[in-house]
């Protein structure tokens, strides 16, 4: 009997000596990716379960989503999310994709706004997420950035808000963060809208600079998207599985 607790002890005490809080930068509400008040949302429960998984615990740690990239480079924090080649980020600290986004311009019906393509952006006012300039390619960087009637904001509900108040003329944002904050507005606020499909499908991944952790994070979330549990959090949030869409790429060698 001794001979077991010793085991028992010597065992749970080398587990314990591998397990870590993981401190993991995450970008402000983004319902209903992320959802900074609850410590919930789809990005935030699928990393805190692959943490799990490989027997860790999150400790989310909430910034303006543009300032993500510029934290992970000081060091100091073991993850980053939201992010791809397009920010200021190494790509090789960078996992596989775990969360695609689908940008669009949004406009209100009753405005008629004929937009088909990114030029015709071109003499409205326009709010975008921050970081749109880096991240959506460079005929929108070209187009808006240097426009007096361009902005970026880091709270996505007040853009939605300024486009169904009549205060802007287009809104470029995530579809399901979109349709997520305009219903949870009040009926009175509702307005008919527009989606303009101007930007492929974006797929983002998490930096994490520990190669070790980096791969295993990879491991796991290969697993994840095999035995179904993605796809039952995607489902949990009403998010369309575009890993689906993706062609196969071939899986980055582990050392």
């Amino acid at each position: 009997m001794h001979y077991i607790v010793v085991l028992f002890i010597i065992l749970f005490s080398s587990n314990a000596a591998f397990a870590k809080q993981i401190e993991v930068v995450v970008g402000w509400t983004k319902p209903p990716y992320v959802i900074s008040e609850q410590d919930s949302g789809f990005e935030l429960e699928l990393v805190r379960a692959i943490l799990l998984e490989m027997g860790h615990d999150m400790a989310p740690i909430y910034v303006p989503f543009g300032r993500t990239a510029s934290i992970m480079k000081k060091g100091g924090m073991d993850i980053g999310l939201t992010l791809n080649p397009g920010h200021d980020i190494d790509p090789a600290i960078l996992t596989d994709a775990y969360v695609y986004y689908q940008n669009v311009a949004v406009s209100r019906t009753d405005r008629n706004f004929e937009i088909n393509e990114i030029q015709d952006l071109l003499g409205h006012s326009v709010i975008a997420f921050q970081t749109a300039i880096s991240v959506l390619g460079e005929e929108f960087k070209n187009t808006l950035a240097h426009q007096k009637n361009y902005m970026e904001l880091a709270q996505q509900d007040r853009q939605v808000s300024l486009l169904l108040l009549g205060s802007v003329d287009v809104v470029v944002l995530d579809r399901n963060i979109f349709e997520y904050v305009k219903h949870q507005l009040p009926v009175e606020k509702q307005h008919d809208t527009k989606i303009h499909e101007l930007f492929p499908v974006s797929a983002y991944s998490a930096a994490i600079s520990d190669e070790q952790l980096r791969n295993q994070f990879n491991e796991v979330l290969a697993l994840f998207i095999k035995d179904g549990r993605y796809q039952s959090l995607l489902d949990k949030f009403g998010l369309f599985n575009f890993i689906e869409d993706q062609p196969m790429q071939p899986a980055k060698k582990l050392n």
